[in-house]
């Protein structure tokens, strides 16, 4: 069967989505539970049900469409996520939606027409708040999926304005019934690749075979307030002087070990008072550290904190942790790399394996059922930016080796 039909409506339904909180700078703001995601959430059900599809939203947000062909309850799920980060790009999560939306419209027609025999039933997902860019933690609507994490945990995590993440959704009317709770068969994803090796390699497809480990910190330093002109240098407890002295650190890690092996961060700085002649009294911000093995990644956190404890000797404040979350670098399953191969040979594209340095909801599911990750190619490696671009023809590459393994994954016993 052609799938002419499919690429056409592929670039269509990736076009219309697109014009959604499209910004001026060609990028997007699409964060989780605001009016653009509003709208493009209700756009998605639109889409859906003009597939044939029935629609599920569980109690944290997540919307599925589901094709069904048989009574089980036993699913094979595909998608990713359509909220974006602020001054983020088109690609992000949206192509993975679009292009399992496409894929999916492909398979009933493909059904319909006795070319494809499901053995299970198929869901079309898109997960709430992935990118914990408005609401914390990230990856949060496939981890209460799976149960790493419960609606409680979540309902009170707040914005920068101190909107509550369990009142905004119930606002929207996007909090859902938890009684749907499928069999999941198998989980399949397709996302750019936010990085530069498939481009290098001049490849159609990354195969992904594991993620890196991240440990995710939040701490504040904290000093003492008094006046910039009349306190003496000598007796100034300045926040912001302390936290700097972590940022540089975070880098210098990083730094020491060779190879990029590590990859540190500092973002989400706050400073109190907010005032030009008061010495900082607190500040607060996120630290990342990453690397593709946790205990390389547990080694460099252990290292990064026993040095804060130095800094705040030097800095004379206070330097803590409130909260870390750490994350294990995990195997992707073994079959489903030779599915997914199998699918490229056929379809004539090239592929390599490789792993995800970035989370991804395919992350979160990959604890609870056989899981397969794909990767496009990206334009520059730019990613979590306006610039972020695939080619067209590298999307269409990605929706027909997206469809070919759903079709397996569907009909494999």
């Amino acid at each position: 069967m052609t799938c002419d039909e499919m690429d056409k409506e592929y670039q269509q339904l990736f076009a219309a989505e697109s014009n959604i909180g499209r910004l001026s700078n060609g990028g997007t703001n699409r964060m989780a539970l605001t009016g653009d995601d509003d709208e493009q959430r209700r756009w998605f059900i639109g889409r859906l049900q003009a597939s044939g599809a029935r629609i599920v939203v569980d109690q944290v947000g997540n919307i599925f469409g589901l094709f069904e062909w048989n009574n089980d309850n036993v699913y094979v799920i595909a998608g990713s996520h359509l909220d974006s980060q602020e001054n983020g790009g088109l690609f992000d999560g949206a192509y993975g939606v679009i292009a399992a939306l496409a894929a999916a419209a492909q398979i009933q027609r493909s059904v319909r027409a006795g070319a494809v025999h499901p053995h299970f039933n198929l869901a079309i997902v898109a997960w709430t708040n992935e990118e914990g860019a408005r609401f914390e933690p990230s990856i949060m609507g496939s981890r209460v999926f799976t149960g790493a994490l419960s609606y409680d945990d979540i309902a009170d995590s707040v914005d920068e304005h101190g909107v509550r993440f369990g009142d905004e959704i119930e606002a929207r009317g996007w909090k859902g019934s938890g009684d749907w709770r499928p069999q999941v068969q198998s989980y399949v994803e397709i996302h750019v690749e936010q990085g530069l090796h498939l481009k290098e390699a001049s490849c159609d497809i990354g195969i992904v075979t594991g993620n890196w480990a991240a440990v995710k910190i939040d701490m504040k330093v904290e000093g003492e307030q008094s006046h910039t002109g009349a306190t003496e240098m000598s007796r100034r407890k300045d926040a912001l002087y302390g936290a700097s002295l972590v940022v540089c650190e975070a880098r210098e890690l990083a730094d020491s070990y060779p190879d990029d092996a590590v990859h540190t961060s500092v973002t989400k700085m706050r400073t109190f008072p907010h005032s030009p002649n008061i010495v900082t009294s607190l500040c607060t911000f996120h630290v990342e550290i990453r690397s593709e093995y946790y205990e390389t990644a547990r080694e460099a956190e252990n290292s990064f904190m026993n040095r804060c404890e130095e800094l705040s000797h030097r800095g004379n404040v206070s330097i803590a942790a409130t909260h870390v979350e750490r994350r294990d670098s995990m195997r992707y399953w073994e079959p489903g790399l030779d599915i997914a191969q199998q699918v490229a040979r056929e379809e004539g594209l090239s592929c390599m394996q490789m792993k995800t340095i970035s989370g991804h909801d395919s992350v979160a599911i990959n604890a609870i059922c056989p899981t397969i990750m794909l990767f496009a190619p990206s334009n520059g490696g730019y990613a979590h930016s306006p610039r972020e671009s695939t080619d067209q023809d590298a999307q269409l590459k990605g929706v027909h080796e997206l469809f070919g393994v759903m079709c397996k994954l569907l009909q494999t016993v």
